[in-house]
Order: structure tokens, then sequence, then C-alpha cells
């Protein structure tokens, strides 16, 4: 079944965990984007008439997929090869949603897999490379075909014991896995490698964190040279051919962080264009910077840019740049103010309130003119931190607050954009 949103989650069977060891984001991101986990032989596939529209797949016990997630059928015979969502997953076996024209039964030796959001590898390292690099692209011949490129290594010099993260930008064309051809972003023409390298103060520009270090309260002073926990991080990843956002807890007292890699519909430009979500994009965060909120190093939250926080970025703005500016002219914008519920009392604008409900996140450019709408990831009133179902199916709600002036507030929407 085309144009599923698909979504991943850390206790999946056989999902690759982000750990503190570098590497461990393309580690995760190969098997999401491009190739899929958790290969299960099938047994069978039955529907109850020839016009259902739900079937059984047999597996035996400890297939390992959960419910509401989508899995991929390979190897049928007579038609039964595709993406099909699990209504509800039992011990051996998972009922799926499938079309009335599928056969009543299943011929040929099949497997069940996850299903990834089909992307393709451009250019990669070689497998076993200590230097870690992938050119990441949509497959979906209407989207905009630029690269993803993701560099998850510690480059030498730089704090290796210290927070992981993967350096991340979006390019027009490359030649090879190091050699960038076309337009990038984010990008500084006086230092043309300042997203990847480490000058002796900035180790890389645009980061999405995966293990930082551990925290003794909410508000914990550190930095990115400190020493990264030991253990695995909890992540929630959703998608669909061209887009995904990452929601993950990077260290302990809910440091929460939310990424993204997305093409939507602008406004502006009466088109489509392509944007990222990622820490520091606002502004180059040094390496040794002291980060008063540990939840700071997402991409959506707000923190009153007088106070702490400023010079990471993690003001009033969303962490985030757009590929077309407001001419439809590949020179990346950065975003510009970021939204969430608030309170009507003046003396007290920035109240938490506590309601369980979302709303979409929009897009304004630096210049503050609304752009489109960010998929999957919401603004939410709710107070509590969750993974949870709903009439709008599954989804992730985070909140963290240091202070009436400064918190993270979002949700991740599993199942739709």
């Amino acid at each position: 079944m085309s144009g599923l949103v698909k979504h991943f989650q850390n206790y999946m069977k056989n999902i690759p965990q982000l750990s503190n060891n570098w590497g461990s984001m393309i580690n995760l991101l190969d098997k999401v984007l491009v190739e899929g986990f958790n290969f299960v032989p099938i047994i069978s596939v039955v529907k109850s008439s020839s016009d259902a529209i739900t079937a059984t797949i047999s597996l035996g016990s400890g297939h390992g997929f959960i419910d509401r997630q989508v899995v991929r059928i390979a190897g049928s015979t007579n038609g039964w090869d595709g993406d099909y969502k699990v209504l509800s997953a039992n011990t051996d076996s998972v009922v799926v949603e499938c079309a009335a024209t599928n056969p009543i039964a299943i011929n040929g030796a099949a497997s069940c897999s996850t299903a990834p959001l089909d992307f393709e590898i451009v250019f990669r390292t070689p497998v076993g490379s200590t230097e870690p690099k992938r050119a990441y692209r949509s497959k979906d011949p209407e989207s905009l075909g630029l690269i993803l490129l993701v560099h998850d290594f510690c480059v030498s010099g730089a704090a290796a014991s210290g927070a992981k993260f993967a350096k991340v930008g979006v390019v027009s064309s490359m030649s090879d896995i190091d050699t960038i051809t076309g337009t990038q972003m984010p990008y500084d023409s006086s230092n043309p490698n300042a997203n990847w390298g480490w000058d002796g103060t900035y180790h890389g520009w645009a980061k999405w964190y995966y293990r930082t270090r551990s925290n003794s309260s909410n508000n914990d002073y550190g930095s990115n040279s400190d020493s990264a926990m030991a253990g695995n991080s909890v992540f929630n990843i959703v998608g669909n051919s061209k887009s995904f956002a990452i929601d993950l807890v990077h260290s302990n007292y809910n440091a929460f962080a939310v990424y993204a890699y997305f093409e939507f519909y602008d406004n502006k430009i009466k088109g489509n264009n392509l944007a990222i979500l990622a820490s520091g994009i606002q502004t180059k965060v040094p390496q040794n910077y002291q980060y008063f909120y540990h939840w700071a190093m997402g991409g959506y939250h707000l923190c009153n840019e007088d106070t702490n926080e400023s010079v990471s970025g993690a003001g009033l703005k969303l962490n985030g740049t757009m590929w077309f500016n407001e001419n439809a002219i590949a020179l990346p914008q950065k975003m510009g103010r970021n939204l969430t519920f608030g309170s009507l009392n003046q003396s007290n604008p920035f109240g938490l309130i506590n309601l369980k409900i979302v709303a979409s996140l929009p897009i304004f450019d630096s210049n503050n003119e609304p752009r489109g709408i960010i998929p999957f990831v919401k603004i939410t009133a709710n107070q509590n931190v969750e993974v949870t179902v709903s009439e709008i199916g599954k989804y992730v709600n985070r909140y963290g607050v240091g202070s009436s002036e400064k918190f993270v507030k979002y949700a991740l929407l599993m199942e739709m954009r």
C-alpha cells in the first residue's frame, strides 16, 4: 500500500541503537531510510474471504513486530509484495490492512520485515570506516532530489569522549562522498568546511545529538567536551518517502530533542521547498559552550533570548533553515519566530497551559513571513511526557521546563503528517 507514514522506535526488534559510540546515527539511518530490518520468513498469509481487506501473516513466535508499524512483504510470486500497516500484533502473527484485490493466500518463499522509508545511498564511505559518511537521497520521483549529507565521527582534535552527534547538511550535488560540487546548507563562504570540520573552537555546525553528558538536575551546566553518559538513547522516528523527523532523549532529566529533514509546500514560492531542523543552525555553538538547559540542543524549544541559551541559538526562533529563499532561489534562508501555546495573562505572557491539544507548527522565514507547515512535528499544550495512542493515532508528547520563559513542548505524530 503506497503513501504510508512509517514509524520506528528504539524497542523494535533488531533496530540499531543510539549509543555512546560515534557512528550510531548513521547505523540507524541506514536501516530506517534504506535497508529495513528484522527480516522474518513468512509461514503463511491468509485472508478470511477473497474480498477481505485484512490478512493474517503467520510468522512464528518472537517475530518482534508491533501494533501500528508498517511491514514489507518480499519474495511472493502472486502479487503480495509491498508495504502493509499492522493493525494488531500477536505472539506468532500480525494482522495487516490490505486491498480487496490481494489474493486470498500468498505463494512463494516470502519474508516480512520492517519497511524503510525508501531513500537511497548515493555515496558512502567503505564498510568499517572509522570516519563514516553517508549521502542519502529520496527515491520519490516527486521529491526535489536533494542530498542529506551526514558525517558521524569525531574529527581529529575535537572531544572524542564528549557529546555524540551527527553533523548534517543538505547539498545539491556531489562527485563522491568527500566532494561537494553544488550548493550546500548551512554554508559559510569564509569557512567552507565549517559544517564538517574542527577548527579548535567549533566542531561542526548543524548537529543531531544522540548522546550527551549525564545531568544532575534540569538546570545543569555542561558542554560538548564533557564525557557523554553510557547506555542507549530512547528515540522515535516518523517519516514517508520524502521527509522524516526524529525525537530522542539524549541524556537524563528529560533531555529531549527533535530534528527533521523534510519537504513542504512553500506558500511564498508556490512550490515545494526543503528544510532541516538541527541544533546550532541559528548560531554556531563552540565545543566548550556551557549549555544551561540540556534540552536546548534540539530543533524546537523556546527561551528568553536575553538570558541563558541566547548564544546557542535556542531563543525564540526555530533551529532550522530552508533551501529556497523567498524568491525561489537556492540561497538557503534561516527560519524565524517559533510558536507555541501560551497565556493571555499580560503579566506572564509565557505562562504555561496544560491542555491535551496539538496544532500544526508553522514555518516563518528570517523576515518572519509565513512559508509553510512542518510535517509530523506539532505544537502541543500537553504537559505530560508520554508515548500513547488517541484518535490521531500513536503520538509522542514531550515537555520540559526550566522556568516560565524557558521550555520545550512538542508532539510527534507517528501515523500522519
